[in-house]
């Protein structure tokens, strides 16, 4: 029989490693945030979708995401106001989510459907500058103006 000390250390190490099995980020300055994206809208989430690894569309709402998965959510932007783009932005945009988060379709609407905000995106796809907290309220519009402007 292994000493309780020995159990004991491998439950510690054990533990230690668990949070590096799960999906997880360190959450990203807004100042940073700002800098990097390329697109910078104030928009409304009008439809909240699901595409599976071919770009077939899901409906089932228990669908996930996630590692080893293939599914894409993708949140659907009704655009009220641009504040930063390096050409047009189109009325409605599709930004699809990070995969690697464990979500389903139907938590992603619950959560995202008719929610207003200003989006921190980049790229011709208009992915997240960042996979969380790229969504800032209205309420902070200002001090993002303010960032945008800084060097």
């Amino acid at each position: 029989m292994k000493s309780p000390a020995i159990l004991l250390a491998g439950l510690l190490c054990l533990g230690a490693a668990m949070p590096a099995l799960a999906t997880s980020l360190a959450p990203k300055p807004l100042q940073e945030m700002v800098a990097e994206a390329d697109q910078i809208v104030r928009a409304t989430v009008v439809a909240v979708e699901m595409v599976d690894g071919r770009g077939r569309p899901l409906t089932d709402p228990d669908a996930p995401t996630g590692p080893g998965v293939s599914n894409e959510i993708r949140l659907v932007l009704q655009v009220q106001d641009v504040l930063r783009s390096p050409g047009k932005v189109p009325g409605t945009i599709r930004v699809p989510l990070w995969t690697m988060w464990h979500d389903s379709l139907g938590r992603a609407r619950g959560a995202y459907l008719h929610s207003e905000g200003i989006f921190l995106l980049k790229s011709e796809r208009h992915a997240p500058v960042y996979p969380m907290d790229f969504q800032r309220p209205l309420e902070e519009r200002a001090r993002i103006q303010a960032l945008m402007g800084a060097p």
